[in-house]
Parts: C-alpha cells; sequence; structure tokens
C-alpha cells in the first residue's frame, strides 16, 4: 500500500470514528458546490478543498438562481454558499437555497460575523456558519460534520455566540420570558416591528397611557432596557417570522449605510 493510499484510509477510518453517521457516499466522495459572487474565493476553495481524498467539487456558481439550477441538476451532498449576493442579501439567499433543494445541505461561508446574520441564517435552513478567515481545518471539520447529519461553526462564531448566551444570562434559571400570556407576546412582537404606542393602543382597543404603561412595566419585567432589546428578545423567542426578521436586518442595513454616508 503506498503512502497516498493509506493515508486516505486512515482518513476514512479517522472521519467514520468522529462522525458515526458518516460514510463516504456511494462508496466515493462527498460531494460539494460552491456558491460566491467572486471567483477568486470560489477558485480558492475549490482548490483547498479539491486536495482531499474524500471530497469532490462538483460545481460552483456565481449567484443564488444559477446555485438552484445547478445543484438540482447536480444534487451535491452539501452546498457552501456566502451569505449576501446582490440583490439577495440576508438569510433569503439561504432560505431560498434550502426551500428549492431540500435534500442538499447548506454551510454559510462569510464575512459577516453579526449575532442577527448568525440567527437568521441558521434560522433560514444552515446547517453551519463559517466566517472568511477561518482555517482550513475549521472548514474541512465543518463541512464533514454537516454531511454527517451535525450542526457546527467555526470558533470565531462559536466564541460570538457563546459570549452573548453568557451576557444574556445563559447560565441563570429560566426568567419570566417563560410565563408571557399570549398578549405580551402580541405586544412584544409590535414593539420590536417599530410600531408605535398609539397604533398598538389601537390593535389592543385600549388607551395610550394605558398601553404606555404595560410597555413599560413588561419591558422592566424582562429586563429589556430599549426597543433594540426588545427585537432581540423577540428574534430569540421566534416571536417573528422569518420575513420579519429579513426586514427588520434589511432596514438595519440601510440605516448602517446611510450612516456610513453622512
Amino acid at each position: 500500500m503506498d503512502i497516498q493510499t493509506e493515508a486516505g484510509t486512515v482518513a476514512t477510518e479517522i472521519t467514520t470514528e468522529v462522525w458515526p453517521g458518516w460514510t463516504p457516499r456511494r462508496a466515493a466522495r462527498i460531494r460539494l458546490m460552491l456558491i460566491d459572487d467572486h471567483l477568486l474565493i470560489r477558485e480558492g476553495i475549490e482548490a483547498l478543498l479539491s486536495l482531499e481524498r474524500d471530497l469532490e467539487v462538483v460545481g460552483t456558481a456565481s449567484s443564488i438562481p444559477d446555485g438552484i439550477e445547478l445543484a438540482r441538476a447536480l444534487g451535491p451532498d452539501l452546498v457552501i454558499s456566502d451569505l449576501t449576493f446582490p440583490g439577495c442579501n440576508g438569510s433569503t439567499a439561504v432560505r431560498t437555497l434550502c426551500q428549492a433543494c431540500p435534500e442538499t445541505r447548506v454551510l454559510v461561508l462569510s464575512v459577516h460575523d453579526s449575532l442577527e446574520c448568525i440567527r437568521a441564517a441558521f434560522a433560514a435552513g444552515a446547517v453551519g456558519y463559517l466566517r472568511k478567515d477561518a482555517s482550513r481545518e475549521e472548514m474541512l471539520y465543518a463541512v464533514r460534520r454537516a454531511v454527517a447529519g451535525g450542526r457546527s461553526t467555526c470558533l470565531a462564531v462559536g466564541d460570538i455566540v457563546v459570549q452573548d448566551w453568557l451576557e444574556r444570562g445563559g447560565l441563570r434559571e429560566p426568567a419570566a420570558n417563560a410565563c408571557l400570556s399570549a398578549e405580551d407576546r402580541r405586544a412584544l412582537r409590535l414593539i420590536a416591528l417599530g410600531v408605535p404606542t398609539w397604533r398598538i393602543a389601537e390593535e389592543f382597543g385600549r388607551g395610550v397611557k394605558t398601553v404606555e404603561k404595560y410597555r413599560a412595566s413588561l419591558m422592566r419585567r424582562l429586563s429589556l432596557k430599549n426597543t433594540a432589546a426588545v427585537t432581540r428578545f423577540a428574534v430569540d423567542m421566534h416571536l417573528l417570522s422569518h420575513s420579519e426578521v429579513d426586514r427588520l436586518l434589511a432596514a438595519d442595513a440601510v440605516s448602517g449605510s446611510t450612516a456610513r454616508e453622512a
């Protein structure tokens, strides 16, 4: 047995031991597809992955529509996709891909590492999230884990998620959010969406002053200091639909862009 064959055999044994559910598809390679609007990124990742005996890049695309068409034709095990594309930003790209190709798993590779983007990507159906400065080892681990049925992030993204969890009291006992009434959830959703108090009062059929007091009491009970905190809480508690989260992300991107231009 030559060195390369022996190395490949050892790699397969190690992979099977770490991820028991993993087996080479059709006793061959894991079939991968890349979607990114930058040619250099696509070529670089393809070159990196092609060095692995158990991985095979079967196609690449520069847009989500082209990627969907190619994925339907090739049936890859996993698609590695950017998060943002011209005209298709945020989790919309991931959700569109997952809905169009439900048998194919999606691993996000992005320059964005905000909690909003990470949450939205997983909520849209992604099974992993890597930053574009992730190491080769992190990417290979994420690829093989995704195909084996698991979820993963690179270390940097994992640190961000854990830090946020700790800051929000991840080690504390469950708070009052477990006792939210249907009315509380409805009010929090409207506040998170930026609906003004007078409009919420109309929705509830109550006076503006009454709703102002109720809103203040509800936010105090949940230790939410401002509307931004309410929005984050609403996303965490799944009080908003996917389309509502997408609109909030788009609005935040626009306001951030406007602020930078100013």
